[in-house]
């Protein structure tokens, strides 16, 4: 079998760089990645979230962000915990009762968990992105550790109605 060799030109150094110049321009000029991206949380409070509440799940490996969050949902996500669409109350003095969560509709759950990223830590050691198109930087968590402490990207309609 005969063998062919292929003729190969040397390509300019500068083309080179000017292609790595633009492609690296091109990543870094997108707005934060995957904020917006479903996630499902790792740990459900104990009769569910609370409406009231927004929940941050940091390192959450479902999220390029590795923030998770849980923004005014009530009940739990499907697929999150053992909830039920028609949850049975327990008694105050039932002590063999086992309290059941409500499950969170679809839409409620793709409205109200997503992954997220901070937006204000209150602290230059920290850093900071940018809330994409549809999202504003709230006020989620006022108490709690430095690490996680802030302001995060919320989508704005859902910050909306609150």
């Amino acid at each position: 079998m005969p063998v062919r060799f292929l003729r190969m030109e040397a390509i300019p150094v500068h083309a080179v760089t000017a292609v790595l110049i633009m492609l690296l321009g091109a990543l870094s000029a997108c707005a934060t990645p995957a904020v917006g991206a479903p996630c499902l949380p790792e740990q459900v409070p104990s009769g569910g979230f609370d409406v009231s509440e927004a929940y941050i799940e940091s390192s959450s490996v479902q999220c390029e962000t590795r923030v998770c969050m849980v923004y005014h949902l009530e009940g739990a996500p499907p697929g999150t915990a053992k909830c039920v669409d028609n949850p049975v109350m327990c008694q105050p003095n039932d002590k063999n009762c086992v309290q059941q969560i409500k499950c969170a509709t679809r839409e409620q759950t793709d409205e109200r968990v997503y992954c997220t990223c901070r937006c204000e830590s209150g602290d230059a050691k920290f850093a900071s992105c940018t809330c994409p198109g549809g999202y504003s930087c709230r006020s989620v968590l006022e108490q709690g550790s430095v690490g996680v402490k802030g302001s995060y990207c919320v989508r704005s309609d859902s910050a909306n109605t609150e």
